[in-house]
């Protein structure tokens, strides 16, 4: 495929990391255009693309949106580049499958976070506005309340819903570590379904309120695996009630998993891996 690939998107979002990965994934040179929050939403229908939605891809002519229509379209226009999809059409519906989920948790991930973000403005700067310049970083805290009210209602990041979507983290939890036993996660070789899925579980981890219920899990030891460094910190906000289903789970009620045997940690980094690569390559983009 001809011509400078480039990769659209704003720092900080679960679905980016997912496109750049995958991109790292496929060793390919691309331009990250940062676009802000919210600003990006009218840009990207600016540019030609059908949608306002990121990550986007343009190469050549072609543009492609969406982390599942990204991961296809790589393997179509680089496939002599690592896959992101198994060639066994067993293993390939089952990675799928599992990529599909993993949309489902992104989506869920951004609920939870901007019912985190409502409650607490610090955690909306802290993960979308790293890394940035004093300009930029004094105009993502005066957007801030205008993007957070956008996104809520974009993404139904209702308190409903995220009590929800916490509510049900044990179980989606369980499924990941199910995935990974039985190897359609957490491979030799990295899938694009690890790359959807591990982010999610990653961004998760960055909540003071979630992490001890999950730092335990292979889900956690596969986050630290795809992305070690995922920028940002939110603090202890998300409401008591909302906690139960994960303490029961637990065991403990009323007290986090410090306690609990871990379950291994995640296999040590190569140097030249994708997460190594990826990780040195955001420091030097933010």
């Amino acid at each position: 495929m001809s011509g400078k690939l480039k990769l659209y998107g704003f720092t900080g979002s679960n679905s980016v990391y997912t496109g750049r990965l995958m991109l790292e994934h496929k060793g390919l040179e691309y331009d990250f255009v940062k676009l802000p929050p919210a600003v990006h939403a009218p840009t990207m229908l600016m540019l030609g693309f059908p949608t306002m939605g990121v990550p986007a891809i343009k190469v050549g002519g072609v543009r492609v949106q969406g982390t599942r229509w990204i991961a296809r379209a790589l393997d179509e226009m680089y496939p002599d580049k690592p896959l992101l999809f198994p060639t066994d059409p067993v293993r390939r519906r089952e990675v799928q499958d599992a990529e599909r989920w993993g949309e489902d948790l992104q989506n869920a991930v951004r609920r939870i976070f901007y019912c985190a973000a409502r409650r607490d403005r610090k955690a909306f700067l802290s993960v979308l506005g790293a890394g940035r310049g004093p300009v930029k970083s004094l105009g993502m805290r005066m957007l801030a309340p205008v993007v957070i009210k956008l996104a809520t209602g974009l993404h139904r990041a209702s308190d409903e819903a995220g009590r929800e979507d916490v509510e049900l983290l044990p179980e989606r939890m369980d499924k990941i570590d199910a995935w990974i036993a039985d190897g359609v996660l957490g491979g030799e070789q990295l899938n694009a379904a690890d790359f959807q899925v591990a982010v999610n579980v990653a961004a998760l981890m960055l909540s003071e309120d979630l992490a001890p219920y999950i730092d335990w899990r292979p889900a956690a030891a596969l986050a630290r695996r795809v992305l070690p460094e995922y920028g940002g910190h939110i603090g202890p906000v998300v409401p008591a009630e909302w906690m139960a289903e994960l303490r029961a789970a637990a065991g403990s009620p009323g007290r986090p998993l410090a306690d609990r045997p871990s379950t291994g940690a995640a296999p040590p980094l190569a140097p030249g891996s994708d997460a190594v690569r990826f990780a040195t390559i955001m420091r030097s983009n933010l």
